[in-house]
């Protein structure tokens, strides 16, 4: 983890009347600080003891200072406001006429959260205050990236992550019990799921407020095509959760905005995965961007790589008016539009059909529908798509039960065929995306996000429906909003 940036001045102590010595900037970032006397003498501290480079010394316990036999209490600022106890936590010198701005060019903005994190479970008596400074940054880094896995894509974590790694082999004060509810995992087969708790989302909130109290200075950054802007102005109109993911990919600060540079993972030949992708579509709004949707992706291009879509009613009617679809369905189940939406969402990706689904007789209806599909898509399938799905794809697993033991073991037998299935259609959903970004002046600049294209471009969605059919052969209707 880099360290926030140590000058290699000495900053002396002049608030405090009559100070006889000064402190290294940045001494609460190093765990052995040295000390510097009026006449130039270095001096290098073990637990309360002060040792000078002429081998004389001096304690300095709480504020009682004793040199050559001679005690003097030093004064004691007891009105210490939250932003001095940040910057004093960050390594800044202690001076209330200070107006320290954090450069994040040199204050790894992770780092900065790590701390911020600390101060926040300090303040909640969740650090105790024996540890070294050290350990409790530790905590600081480790919860906030546990936290920032949980609320990102699935929330599941594997435990040979670092961090959960940590927390699992140092937590003697088992806070990851107390800020993390577990749930899922199945040994070999499922990662553990991690939701923050309520006490958790208290520490984020801390971390939140710190944030808001800090100034930040200004630099002159060279953008590349996928950075954005973050303005400090809109920090209250966008969700917590979704502020403190774009702070943790901010490289830089100019005009009053944070800059965010997503870094892209894009390795499935289907989907691309970046901070973009966890922030929800009211902030990527909110943010400046417009979201060209490809309407109902997954029918729409599966319908299109069958023989006959005939043979596919119910997501043929979909693809052709998915908010009537939608409102059968919800007269039917008598649930609302989110409801219905998510269970349309991942129906077609389903190993195996939910109980429920026996009450409601469209759902059940299609997702018989969907097993028909998936078959003549993986039969018909070209066999390079089929080849790199087939790699990607989650393994299938099977229980191996042994006499004397209570829980079966685990071997892989083949892949899910539900999962090669997804890395079929959604690697026809990138030829689309790929397709929709030409359309754009500056394509590179262009934030995929699953079965759409974001970008603060205006173009006729026409213009890119015609595209995409000339380049890809799919017929597709992009809504824009």
């Amino acid at each position: 983890m880099q360290q926030a940036h140590i000058s290699n001045e000495p900053q002396r102590w002049d608030h405090m009347k009559g100070a006889i010595y000064s402190r290294s900037r940045g001494s609460n970032l190093i765990y052995k600080t040295p000390l510097e006397l009026k006449d130039g003498s270095i001096i290098f501290n073990d637990e309360d003891t002060y040792i000078t480079d002429y081998n004389e010394s001096f304690t300095l316990k709480g504020n009682i200072f004793t040199y050559r036999g001679l005690s003097i209490a030093l004064p004691v600022n007891r009105n210490i406001t939250p932003i001095q106890r940040i910057y004093m936590a960050l390594g800044y010198s202690f001076d209330k006429h200070s107006d320290y701005d954090i450069d994040i060019e040199e204050v790894d903005f992770k780092s900065l959260l790590h701390v911020l994190t600390m101060m926040a479970l300090r303040d909640e008596k969740f650090l105790r205050g024996n540890f070294t400074q050290h350990k409790q940054l530790r905590y600081g880094e480790h919860i906030f990236e546990a936290y920032v896995k949980a609320v990102s894509g699935s929330g599941n974590i594997k435990a040979k992550n670092k961090h959960i790694r940590w927390l699992n082999e140092q937590d003697t004060l088992q806070l990851k019990t107390k800020l993390f509810d577990t749930a899922n995992y199945q040994a070999g087969v499922h990662s553990m799921k991690y939701t923050p708790t309520v006490i958790m989302d208290k520490i984020i909130t801390k971390v939140y407020k710190y944030v808001k109290l800090l100034k930040f200075k200004e630099h002159s950054v060279k953008l590349q095509p996928l950075d954005f802007k973050f303005n400090l102005s809109k920090i209250d109109k966008i969700r917590m959760r979704d502020a403190l993911l774009l702070l943790n990919n901010s490289i830089g600060f100019s005009d009053g905005s944070f800059i965010i540079r997503p870094t892209l993972q894009d390795t499935q030949h289907s989907r691309v995965y970046s901070v973009f992708t966890s922030i929800s579509s009211d902030t990527r709004k909110l943010l400046g961007f417009t979201n060209y949707d490809i309407g109902s992706a997954l029918q729409t291009i599966c319908l299109q790589l069958v023989d006959n879509p005939k043979n596919f009613p119910l997501h043929k009617e979909l693809a052709d008016n998915k908010v009537a679809f939608r409102t059968k369905v919800m007269s039917e189940t008598d649930m609302d539009m989110e409801w219905v939406k998510k269970e349309l969402s991942k129906i077609d990706n389903l190993d195996n059909m939910p109980k429920k689904y026996k009450l409601y007789p469209t759902l059940e209806a299609y997702y018989k529908e969907a097993l028909k599909l998936r078959v003549e898509i993986l039969d018909n399938t070209e066999e390079l798509t089929y080849s790199r799905a087939h790699e990607y794809a989650k393994p299938n697993w099977k229980a191996i039960w042994k006499v004397g033991k209570k829980e079966p073991d685990f071997v892989e037998d083949g892949k899910k065929e539900v999962s090669i299935f997804f890395f079929i259609w959604t690697q026809y959903e990138r030829e689309i995306r790929e397709a929709m970004m030409s359309c754009f002046s500056t394509p590179e600049a262009c934030h995929q996000v699953h079965d759409a294209v974001y970008s603060k471009e205006d173009i006729d969605s026409k213009i890119i429906e015609d595209y995409v059919l000339d380049q890809t052969g799919f017929e597709v209707k992009i809504s824009k909003n």
